[in-house]
C-alpha cells in the first residue's frame, strides 16, 4: 500500500476541547486545500494527537485531578474536521493512541540524543509549572516520532510548532547517521510549511493567541457557536478608540480582526482596507460577524449533525486508523532492523 508515494503531508491537532476558529483557520482549512490540491503520488496524513493531549490533561498537584473528557473531545474534534471538508475516503485520518508504533519511536528517539536537545524547547518553558509530568517535558520526542514514522516529508504548522519541526529534522540526522550508510538515509529531513494564515489573536487581547484554555469564552469564536452569540461577541470585541478602519502594528486588535476577515473572504489585506475606507468600526465588525457566521455556522451545524451517531464517527477514525497502522508498522519493522533489535 501507498509504495508509489513520493510525498507524505503529515499534520496533528490536539483534542483538548471545541474547535475554534484559530484552529480552523490556522489549521484545518489548510489541510483541507493541501488535500484537496493533492495529486496522485501525494498522501495527506492528518492525526488526532490524543496522547499527547494527556501532557497536560492531568494535573499532577496535591489535590490530584483527572480530566476524563478526551473520548468526548476527541469524537467532537472528528466531525469538527470532516465537517469541515476533510474526506477520510481522500486523506488518512486516525486517532494516535490507536497506533502504537508511535510510541515505540518515541523511545528509540529518546534513546539516541541527549537531554539538552529537550532543554532548548522554548515551549516547554512558558508550560512549565509546579508538579509538571515529564511528558510535557518529553511531548517533543513524541511529535518528532510521529513525523518520522511515517516518513513524511512536509509539515503544515504554525509559526510556534517551527522548532518542533526543526528537532524533527535533528533526530532524522541523527538516526540516519547512526544506523545508515553514507549517502543513504532512512528518515526523509521533513520540511515545515507555514499556513497561510497568522496566528489567530483572542478577541479580548489582540497580543495572545485564541486558545481553548482562556476561561474567557468571549475571547474566541467556537465553531459550535450559534449566529447570536458569534455576532454579540464580536460585537464586544476589544478594539479600540480610533474609527478609521485601517492595518496599523499598533493595533493589534484590529489587526487581528482585519486579517480573519480577509482570510475568511479572500481577501488582501489592502483591498479589506478599500472596502471599509469609509466604514466605522461598528459597521466593520458588523460585516466580520456577517462573513464569520456564512464561514463558521454552515461546519458547526454539520458537526453536530456528525455527533448524533458518534458510533459512525468512531469507525471511521478505526478505519483511518488500520490504514495508518499499515504504514507505520512497514515502517517501525525496517527501523528495529537498522537499530539490531531481533524485531
Amino acid at each position: 500500500m501507498h509504495r508509489n508515494i513520493n510525498k507524505v503531508i503529515f499534520s496533528g491537532i490536539q483534542p483538548t476541547g471545541v474547535v475554534h476558529l484559530g484552529n480552523y483557520l490556522g489549521a484545518i482549512r489548510n489541510w483541507v486545500k493541501m488535500q484537496n490540491s493533492s495529486k496522485e503520488n501525494e498522501l495527506n496524513i492528518f492525526s488526532l494527537v490524543d496522547m499527547h493531549a494527556l501532557s497536560d490533561k492531568y494535573k499532577l498537584d496535591h489535590d490530584i485531578n483527572f480530566e476524563t473528557s478526551l473520548k468526548h473531545d476527541t469524537l467532537t474534534l472528528a466531525a469538527s474536521i470532516i465537517a469541515s471538508g476533510i474526506d477520510p475516503n481522500k486523506s488518512i485520518l486516525f486517532v494516535q493512541s490507536q497506533v502504537p508504533e508511535h510510541a515505540e519511536l518515541t523511545w528509540i528517539l529518546s534513546c539516541i540524543a541527549p537531554m539538552n536537545w529537550l532543554n532548548k524547547m522554548t515551549q516547554f518553558k512558558e508550560k512549565k509549572h509546579k508538579g509538571a509530568s515529564l511528558a510535557l517535558f518529553s511531548y517533543p520526542v513524541l511529535m518528532a516520532a510521529d513525523i518520522l514514522l511515517y516518513r513524511a516529508n512536509e509539515i503544515p504548522v504554525g509559526e510556534d510548532q517551527i522548532q518542533h519541526i526543526e528537532l524533527a529534522r535533528d533526530y532524522a540526522v541523527r538516526f540516519n547517521s547512526l544506523f545508515c550508510k553514507q549517502g543513504e538515509g532512512f528518515f526523509p529531513l521533513p520540511k515545515a510549511v507555514n499556513t497561510t494564515f497568522p496566528r489567530v489573536m483572542s478577541l479580548k487581547d489582540g497580543t495572545k493567541k485564541m486558545s481553548k484554555s482562556d476561561f474567557q469564552d468571549a475571547s474566541r469564536i467556537n465553531i459550535l457557536d450559534d449566529p447570536e452569540l458569534i455576532i454579540d461577541k464580536i460585537l464586544k470585541a476589544k478594539t479600540d478608540s480610533i474609527s478609521k478602519v485601517k492595518f496599523d502594528d499598533h493595533r493589534p486588535e484590529v489587526n487581528n480582526l482585519l486579517k480573519i476577515y480577509s482570510t475568511l473572504e479572500n481577501k488582501s489585506f489592502k483591498e479589506t482596507e478599500a472596502i471599509f475606507e469609509n466604514s466605522s468600526l461598528l459597521q466593520f465588525k458588523e460585516e466580520l460577524a456577517k462573513s464569520v457566521i456564512k464561514n463558521i455556522c454552515p461546519i458547526g451545524e454539520k458537526t453536530e449533525e456528525l455527533l448524533q451517531d458518534t458510533q459512525s464517527l468512531a469507525k471511521i477514525l478505526r478505519e483511518g486508523s488500520e490504514k495508518a497502522r499499515e504504514i507505520a508498522n512497514a515502517n517501525l519493522k525496517e527501523i528495529k532492523k537498522l537499530t539490531g533489535m531481533l524485531g
